[in-house]
């Protein structure tokens, strides 16, 4: 089944970068974030009513709920869009995609799961081709804190994603990534207080309102709704893992929908990723 779900967090995530950029022209990015992920979060609330599951969680999840949602969304969200305002659209999903090194650390320590050898490999060439695209991003060289905040958002989303795992049998899967994302919504409220002088809505802007619907439909409620089901079936390290192909649909969306110069440097790092998710992907002969 997760098999069936994992290309359309591919897709829905990885177009989310270049309509990201597109939805400036109707909104800034974060006007957009607060928009989009209350709006998911209801989204989601209902689908999980319409298909029979309680409203609320067990109130003992709610603490584990809230932490969540602050890493896996609050905070992701809020270094997400500052990465993406200070290098780019382009390479900064090959960037935030170190994050499968980071839920598979979190993992072994918080999870107890086990480091394979196949697993190890694979973070080694995502990190690999990660390095490839770092050394030639002249961005990356000359703004490090646009490159720092962007690794946060790798670093909160691993986190996320391990205390998501933590409790991914507890509850309807819906409900849960709805209440993540709303209760996410929370510091990108207190950020966008502060950041409200600089904020603006340009509704004549067509294309940016297509593209903040797509967003809101297509890369926040329908990939959630596929990635917490992913968790429970997957352990953190793979599912992490399976996400490399999102900056390869990212990067080359973004080359073709904004432009961009491609290298062949950036294809062999696209090459390494795809090997590494191979690697996890494939079963194991017996």
């Amino acid at each position: 089944m997760s098999r069936f779900l994992l290309p359309v967090v591919w897709i829905g995530w990885g177009l989310a970068y270049p309509l990201m950029s597109w939805t400036l022209g109707a909104v800034d990015l974060f006007t957009s974030r607060l928009i989009i992920v209350p709006i998911s979060g209801l989204i989601l609330l209902v689908a999980g009513i319409v298909g029979g599951a309680p409203a609320l969680p067990d109130r003992r999840m709610w603490s584990k709920i809230a932490l969540t949602g602050f890493f896996n969304m609050g905070l992701f969200q809020i270094f997400l869009i500052s990465g993406i305002a200070t290098l780019g659209p382009s390479r900064t999903p090959i960037i935030i995609y170190t994050m499968p090194a980071w839920s598979s650390l979190f993992a072994a320590f918080l999870l107890k799961e086990r480091v394979t050898p196949r697993i190890a490999l694979a973070l080694a060439l995502s990190l690999a081709a990660v390095g490839i695209v770092v050394s030639q991003e002249t961005a990356v060289r000359t703004a490090p804190v646009g490159t720092l905040l962007t690794l946060l958002a790798a670093i909160s989303f691993g986190i996320g994603t391990v205390l998501t795992k933590q409790d991914s049998m507890k509850g309807d899967p819906t409900i849960n990534a709805a209440w993540q994302l709303l209760t996410g919504t929370a510091p990108i409220l207190i950020v966008w207080v502060a950041y409200s002088g600089h904020a603006y809505f340009r509704p004549e802007n067509t294309r940016g309102l297509i593209s903040l619907v797509c967003l809101i439909l297509g890369s926040n409620a329908l990939a959630y709704y596929c990635w917490f089901r992913i968790l429970r079936v997957l352990p953190t390290s793979v599912a992490s893992l399976t996400t490399l192909i999102v900056p390869c649909v990212g990067f080359g969306s973004s080359a073709i929908m904004i432009g961009g110069h491609v290298t062949w440097f950036d294809g062999c790092a696209l090459g390494l990723i795809v090997a590494a998710v191979s690697l996890v992907l494939i079963p194991k002969k017996s």
